[in-house]
């Protein structure tokens, strides 16, 4: 059987119009920019998410350190540098808390914070009874910070 091509004439072909090309070129640009720009947001958030707890980490052990200067300086008898030391230690430990958001972390700091008064009393005094409350501060501040009692 043959086929009459004189009954098909033959269909011109289809010609795009200028701002369909344009309008999938756009899309196709958009779509490289996102595939692009998509993992290297999420990369920097992340990120960013692990250089605030690194941070967060870093002031509690200033905060640790800063107990356990207190109650060397004190068992040294230097009751003026330890007094300094403590100013510090309660400072920083009053930054830690307002700028925390876990609630229990919150209340373990500011547990810490209600010994401020009778430590700083006590190293004014130059009283040796000040180093049973500056080891309870210290051990307390090892547990509000993450550290625990007995171990690093």
């Amino acid at each position: 059987m043959a086929v009459d091509l004189s009954q098909h004439p033959e269909k011109p072909a289809k010609v795009w119009p200028a701002g369909k090309t344009l309008l999938v070129s756009g899309a196709l640009v958009a779509a490289a920019f996102l595939a692009g720009f998509v993992p290297s947001y999420i990369r920097k958030n992340g990120v960013e998410a692990e250089l605030r707890v690194a941070r967060h980490e870093n002031r509690m052990a200033q905060l640790r350190d800063l107990a356990g200067l207190t109650y060397l300086q004190a068992s040294q008898k230097n009751y003026g540098l330890a007094a300094g030391t403590s100013a510090r230690f309660f400072q920083s430990a009053r930054e830690v808390a307002d700028q925390t958001s876990d609630s229990a972390e919150k209340k373990a700091l500011e547990d810490l914070l209600a010994r401020r008064d009778q430590t700083t009393s006590e190293l004014a005094k130059g009283e040796p009874a000040v180093l049973s409350n500056l080891e309870a501060l210290f051990v307390k501040t090892r547990q509000a910070t993450g550290a625990g009692a007995g171990g690093s």
